[in-house]
Parts: C-alpha cells; sequence; structure tokens
C-alpha cells in the first residue's frame, strides 16, 4: 500500500531564520537535517588490504538475537519484577504514566531506571482510550508524558507502548493517522506493538523499530506455553527477523509470590538459552535507529569514515557494532579510542564508541514559568498563536558560560504542518538572548483534528559546561 503519510509531511524543515537582533540575524540557522550526524575515523590494526568493507551488525556486538523485557502500567510491584529480572541477569523496559506529579528520585520512574540497569518508556499521561480523544488530545497524552519521565529519570525516552494497546479504529481511518502523526511528532522512534510498526500506511518504512513479544502470564505465569511462543520465534527465524530481531517478554508485572518465583525461573533459563544480547527496549532501539542511518567508508586500507547519528538523537550511548569476515582485525580505534573486539564463526565484531561531547543527555529539566532548575541561570519561554500558526521560542543564557552545540526541536500539534522545526547554533554566549520563530499552518480540518487544547512542546539539547543537557518548554492553547 502506498505510504500516505510521508517523511517529508510529518517532518519537514524550513530554511529562514530569525534572531534578536541584526548582529545575530544569522547566528542560529534551521537545520535540513533529519537527523544530526557526526564522523569519526576508524583505524584497524591488522586489516587486510583486499577484505571489504565492514558489514553493520543488526544486533550489538554481534549477538544472535536482543533479548529484553516490557512491564507496563506505574504498578509498584515492578520493582519486585525489577529484582527478579537483575538476580537473573534480565534487563528491560518499564512503560509508566505520569498522572500525578512526582519527586525525582523517589518516583517509580527513577527506582526503576536505577543506574542505567533498566529504563521506562512512555505509557500516556493518564492511560485513556486514545482513539477516543481528538488528535491534539493525543499528543499531548505522548509527549507529557515523554517529557515527565525523561525529567524524573535525567534519560531520553524512546519506545512507547500505547495504553490498552489503542491506535486505531476500524470505523475511523483518521483514528490511526491522528494517532501516527502524533507519534512521529514526539521523539518515541520505537513502539512494541508491531503491528502499528510493520501494518501501518501512515508511518514511513524503517523509520521505528519494534520486537517480537512472548507472553509468560501476567498473573499465572504458563512456563509451557512460553518456551512453546519462543521456539515458534526460533524455527520461523528468517520470518520472525523481517519484524525484529529483538525478543521480548511482557506485559504487566503483576506477577507475585510463587507466580513471581516462577516468572524467575524463565529469566534464569532464559540467561543461557541462546546468544543474546539482553538490552533494555531504550538501548535496542537506540542500536537499530543508528544501524539504519549510518554510513561506513574506506578512504584507505585498514582506515574507514563513519558517518552516523548523534546520541542524543537516539535515546542511547549504545555503540555501533561493525561485523568484518575473517579473524585478522586484531585491534581497532575510533578517532584515538579502543574499541572492544570479538571473534566467533570466522567473523570479528568492533563496537564503536560514540565521540565525547556527541553522547547522551545526563541531566534533563523542563521549565516552570520559565525557570529551568537544574540548569540555574537558563530560562525559556514558547508562544504559539494557532490563528495564525505563528510560534516564538526565547532562551536567556544567564549561566556564566557558554552554552554550545544547541538544538531546538519545536514539535507542533497533528492538525499542523510542518509537524517539526528545528534550528541549530554552535555558541549561545553568556548574558546572550536568543530568539527564533517560525510558522506552521493548518492541514487537516474536522472536529477529529481541531477538537482539544493545543499542546506545543520545544526541545534544547545543548552541551553546557562540558555536559549533554536538555531542556523542555511547552505551552497550552485552549481550544477558546
Amino acid at each position: 500500500m502506498t505510504k500516505q503519510l510521508t517523511l517529508a509531511t510529518a517532518i519537514l524543515w524550513a530554511s529562514t531564520t530569525m534572531a534578536t537582533n541584526e548582529a545575530n540575524e544569522n547566528a542560529a540557522t534551521r537545520t535540513s537535517e533529519a537527523i544530526q550526524t557526526y564522523r569519526q575515523t576508524l583505524v584497524i590494526d591488522g586489516q587486510s588490504e583486499n577484505t571489504q568493507p565492514p558489514h553493520l551488525a543488526p544486533v550489538y556486538d554481534g549477538r544472535k538475537w536482543a533479548l529484553s523485557t516490557r512491564w507496563d502500567d506505574s504498578n509498584p510491584n515492578a520493582l519486585n519484577i525489577r529484582q527478579k529480572m537483575l538476580d537473573n541477569g534480565i534487563r528491560g523496559t518499564f512503560y509508566l504514566n505520569s498522572r500525578e506529579p512526582e519527586e525525582q528520585q523517589a518516583s517509580l520512574a527513577s527506582k526503576l531506571t536505577g543506574q542505567g540497569e533498566c529504563s521506562v518508556g512512555g505509557h500516556s499521561v493518564s492511560h485513556p482510550h486514545l482513539p477516543k480523544l481528538p488528535a491534539n488530545e493525543v499528543f499531548y497524552e505522548l509527549v507529557a508524558n515523554r517529557i515527565a519521565l525523561e525529567c524524573l529519570t535525567d534519560r531520553p525516552v524512546n519506545s512507547l507502548a500505547f495504553p490498552y494497546g489503542g491506535y486505531q479504529d476500524k470505523d475511523r481511518p483518521e483514528v490511526l493517522e491522528g494517532v501516527t502523526a502524533a507519534f512521529l511528532r514526539t521523539g518515541y522512534h520505537h513502539c512494541v506493538y508491531a503491528g502499528f510498526v510493520t501494518q501501518n500506511p501512515f508511518l514511513p518504512e524503517n523509520l521505528v523499530s519494534t520486537g517480537l513479544q512472548v507472553v509468560p502470564g501476567d498473573r499465572q505465569v504458563d512456563a509451557a506455553k512460553f518456551w512453546a511462543q519462543i521456539e515458534r520465534v526460533r524455527n520461523s527465524e528468517p520470518q520472525s527477523r523481517q519484524t525484529s530481531d529483538c525478543i521480548f517478554l511482557g506485559v504487566h508485572p503483576w506477577q507475585v509470590g510463587e507466580e513471581l518465583d516462577r516468572l524467575g525461573e524463565v529469566m534464569k533459563k532464559l540467561r543461557t538459552w541462546d546468544d543474546f544480547w539482553h538490552c533494555t527496549q531504550t538501548e535496542y532501539a537506540a542500536f537499530t535507529k543508528q544501524r539504519r542511518n549510518t554510513k561506513v567508508e574506506r578512504p584507505a586500507p585498514g582506515s574507514f569514515v563513519i558517518t552516523r547519528p548523534c546520541a542524543f538523537e537516539l535515546g542511547s550511548d549504545i555503540p555501533l557494532t561493525l561485523e568484518f569476515d575473517g579473524n585478522s582485525v586484531r585491534s581497532a580505534t575510533v578517532d584515538g579510542v579502543p574499541c572492544s573486539v570479538r571473534q566467533t564463526d570466522g567473523k570479528t565484531f568492533v563496537n564503536v564508541p560514540h565521540s565525547a561531547g556527541q553522547g547522551a543527555p545526563t541531566r534533563i529539566d523542563q521549565t516552570v514559568e520559565g525557570v529551568a532548575k537544574k540548569f540555574p541561570g537558563l530560562k525559556a519561554s514558547l508562544t504559539f498563536d494557532p490563528k495564525t500558526g505563528n510560534l516564538s521560542y526565547t532562551l536567556e543564557n544567564e549561566t556564566g558560560s557558554t552554552l554550545s552545540r544547541a538544538l531546538l526541536t519545536v514539535s507542533a500539534p497533528p492538525a499542523f504542518d510542518p509537524g517539526i522545526l528545528r534550528w541549530s547554533r554552535e555558541e549561545i554566549t553568556r548574558r546572550e538572548k536568543w530568539s527564533v520563530a517560525g510558522k506552521v499552518s493548518q492541514a487537516r480540518t474536522g472536529t477529529y483534528w481541531s477538537d482539544g487544547k493545543h499542546y506545543v512542546a520545544a526541545q534544547l539539547d545543548f552541551v553546557l559546561n562540558g555536559e549533554r543537557g536538555r531542556l523542555f518548554t511547552t505551552c497550552t492553547v485552549s481550544q477558546d
């Protein structure tokens, strides 16, 4: 079926700029790059002059499968599930709601994430039936939830599980289009529902990753049924890999007592059941997106130029894995930094880390009344007029330091195009005020598209005092 919503439609980049004054008029530019990339130089020791360039491995470290877990809803029992996972060497992602404000360190999201052993994913603000909401409210539910979870964990969120698994209405085709438009504008690029990714005429191909779910049982664990499911995945490997290279357990963290112990036995067996990369869904999503958007060139024997997405675009610092035929590669460095090397089955796998400064953010905040508590001295404002489509963003840098490598991403409600506007700025000096303005146009009409509040989100990625940071600023305009 022809894709009815192309990437160019969903994410359109303009080419003009506005700044605070004439001196800075051209200091900020609209970027034409859908994904921010950078270049590295990889040097191989022992690489033969006649050896072909490497392949991009579909799974990190050249493992056979990625294995993860998916647990929905903000259920405190998820902490017991997490402990059982870690006891048995299993990792994964907890998909949470954010209807109630929480203190960061005491939050369930922060406790589940820990030091990165597990991660959290989006599950909407209030767990509604999304197909029953207008498109504007769907957008709010998804993006406001992501913002809240990132601020609670200081880690990017890139994966989504729809509440109740609802993303379409067979009697209202505009619902799938609206939910897809909202999804594309939120920053998610992974969804646990394979049907949304593989059977969606509104979703551009190879933009979003997914996985292969196997269910051990939400309340009562049925180990025999579980192993039958997972064997079906392995026995139909070529077909399964057309959907994903990741197998994940799910769905709800409701197991207690003996059933929790039975779940632990399943996890214990999974630890060594196959050649697994044990990962979070956040890491798998980031790895897959970078693999799909990385280019490797060989300017000279033993040397390769890698053009890859920045980690803050991916959601994780997980390295890229290059696959070389044979065992002649003895060691490798990227821009002088050693890479880990693993040899197995006549192949060599080189794991290439991200460069310093191009990693994922380590501190994330949202402005409250224009002020960022985690970044003292940063103030930001965002306005939107739905009648004219005019957007305006202003940042004041009173931190005492220069803010560098700034990338501003503004996401508009689904009724408007372009859905995302971006500006980049190499430096914002101390005591400088930086302003940009853009315009979107209403592209869809009807109550499904026009009802509900207009929620607009701005995401600023930057480097401050050598640390990668992210600052969200939002504005809400009622229908009145």
